[in-house]
C-alpha cells in the first residue's frame, strides 16, 4: 500500500494565482459602454424615459443583458448615466466656463445650453417634462436637478459672497432650487410651443436672473441692468 505523502506548508502545491478582472477601460468595453449609452439616448427621444426598457437597451445596443446589469445595475442607472454623459460632453464641447461667476459667464452659459436644447429638440422635449413628474425616478431626478444647477450655483455663491448680499447656506440652497425648478419651466414651455423657441435663451435668463434679484438684499448694479435689457430684447422680438 502506498501511502501519500503529507503536505506541510513547505510542501503544498502552489495555488493558482487568482484570475484578473479586466479593467473597466479595455478598450472593448469602453466601446460597448458607448454603444450602450448611445442606444439609450435613442430610445429616451423614440420613446420616452418611461418608455425605455432594459430589454429594449440591449436589443438596439447588442449587448447582452447580463452585462448590461453587470456594468450599470439597473435601469434607472443607465438612464441616469446617459443622461448625465450627453449634457456634460456637450456643455464641455460648446465652451462655456464649467462654473460661471459672474452675469456675463451666466449669460453665456444659458446661450450654450439654448444651442444643446435646439440641436437636439426631440431629446430634449422627451426629457424635459418628467422633471416635473411625480413617477420620476429619484437618481434620475437627482441628475436632472443637478444638471439644472450646475448653470448657477457657482453665481449665486460669488453673489451671496459679498457682505451685502450674504445668504445663509439655507437661504443659497433654497435660491439654487428654485432656479433649477425655474430653468426647467422655461424648457418645457418652450419645447411645447407655449413660448417661442427662438426666445428660450432671453426667457431663461430673464427668469433666472428676476428670481434672483427678488431674492437677494440689493441687487448688484449689473444684474438689474441684464435684467432690462431682457425685457427690451423680448418686447422687440414680440413687436
Amino acid at each position: 500500500m502506498k501511502y501519500r505523502k503529507k503536505t506541510t506548508p513547505e510542501t503544498k502545491a502552489p495555488e493558482d494565482p487568482p484570475r484578473q478582472k479586466r479593467p473597466y477601460n479595455s478598450r472593448s468595453m469602453v466601446e460597448r459602454r458607448q454603444r450602450i449609452l448611445k442606444a439609450t439616448l435613442q430610445l429616451i427621444e423614440e420613446d420616452g424615459v418611461n418608455g425605455v426598457t432594459i430589454r429594449q437597451i440591449s436589443k438596439k445596443s447588442d449587448v447582452a443583458l447580463r452585462t448590461l446589469y453587470l456594468y450599470f445595475g439597473s435601469r434607472e442607472v443607465i438612464i441616469g448615466v446617459a443622461i448625465k454623459d450627453f449634457f456634460y460632453k456637450n456643455i464641455e464641447e460648446s465652451g462655456a466656463d464649467p462654473e460661471p461667476k459672474t452675469i456675463a459667464s451666466l449669460l453665456d452659459r444659458f446661450d450654450r445650453l439654448t444651442d444643446i436644447i435646439i440641436g437636439s429638440k426631440s431629446y430634449s422635449s422627451a426629457l424635459a417634462p418628467i422633471f416635473f413628474s411625480a413617477n420620476i425616478d429619484p437618481g434620475i431626478y437627482d441628475i436632472l436637478r443637478e444638471i439644472a444647477i450646475s448653470h448657477v450655483k457657482s453665481f449665486v455663491c460669488e453673489l451671496a459672497s459679498s457682505k451685502a448680499n450674504a445668504l445663509s447656506e439655507g437661504e443659497k440652497d433654497l435660491l439654487i432650487a428654485q432656479m433649477a425648478n425655474i430653468e426647467f419651466a422655461v424648457i418645457n414651455d418652450a419645447l411645447s410651443g407655449r413660448i417661442p423657441l427662438a426666445d428660450l435663451s432671453a426667457c431663461l435668463k430673464l427668469a433666472v436672473l428676476s428670481l434672483v434679484a427678488g431674492f437677494i438684499p440689493k441687487p448688484p448694479a449689473d444684474l438689474k441692468a441684464a435684467i432690462q435689457d431682457l425685457r427690451q430684447s423680448l418686447n422687440r422680438s414680440e413687436a
